[in-house]
């Protein structure tokens, strides 16, 4: 499993920062990725079989095609859109590091959760107990009355801070899989734990999430 903390002094040397700029003007030169056309899976493990030997622009598309769920992911595990930003950052940071270590048995979509959820993980532990999160954002249907808007935002605060008061495990499992759309297979392989675990936490995690967002 890999939980990679990101020391500051890496942080500060734009290592991923320059990998991005670096390479974002190759990304519209097609003859420089040489992925197969037969499904995402293929395509990710055609890109990371690329990277792995030097190709920095594969691994930019990698995080193209990833980042919108990966941030995602991170908004809902910690509530507050600046420090999913922030652990989508260490989250392919990481992933770029360790790489070749990724023996391409799973989907990389399965990898990169489990790096996230860590991340994430490791920063909830960090942050105050319950600090009041931000409602996750998405997106409202055009036309909507000002008083449903409000009722949206209002139902979406009221969940975020009900998750937010989930044990880790149950609010992985929540998140992952009614938020994430991950089957129990793909969210037991993520968080390395039997099905069986999985089904349990999503009980308990969805009993207590209805009572929460109820009476809060």
């Amino acid at each position: 499993m890999v939980n990679d903390e990101i020391s500051s002094d890496e942080k500060s040397s734009g290592t991923f920062e320059g990998l991005r700029a670096s390479n974002v003007h190759m990304l519209s030169d097609e003859t420089t990725i040489t992925a197969s056309s037969h499904g995402g899976n293929t395509i990710d493990h055609d890109l990371v079989n690329q990277s792995v030997a030097g190709s920095q622009a594969a691994f930019v598309t990698l995080v193209k095609r990833h980042q919108q769920r990966i941030h995602s992911l991170l908004e809902r595990l910690c509530g507050c859109p600046e420090t999913a930003r922030d652990l989508a950052q260490e989250t392919f940071l990481s992933a770029f590091r360790h790489l070749h270590t990724f023996e391409q048995r799973s989907e990389f979509s399965t990898w990169l959760y489990r790096i996230a959820c860590n991340h994430a993980a490791s920063a909830n532990r960090r942050r105050r107990p319950h600090a009041l999160p931000v409602a996750v954002a998405s997106p409202i249907a055009a036309g909507t009355s000002v008083s449903a808007r409000m009722e949206q935002a209002e139902l979406k605060q009221r969940l975020a801070a009900a998750l937010d008061q989930l044990d880790e495990g149950q609010r992985q499992a929540v998140v992952l899989c009614d938020m994430q759309g991950a089957t129990y297979e793909e969210i037991a392989e993520t968080l390395d734990i039997p099905v069986g675990t999985v089904r349990s936490r999503l009980h308990r995690g969805r009993m207590q999430l209805r009572q929460l967002v109820k009476n809060l």
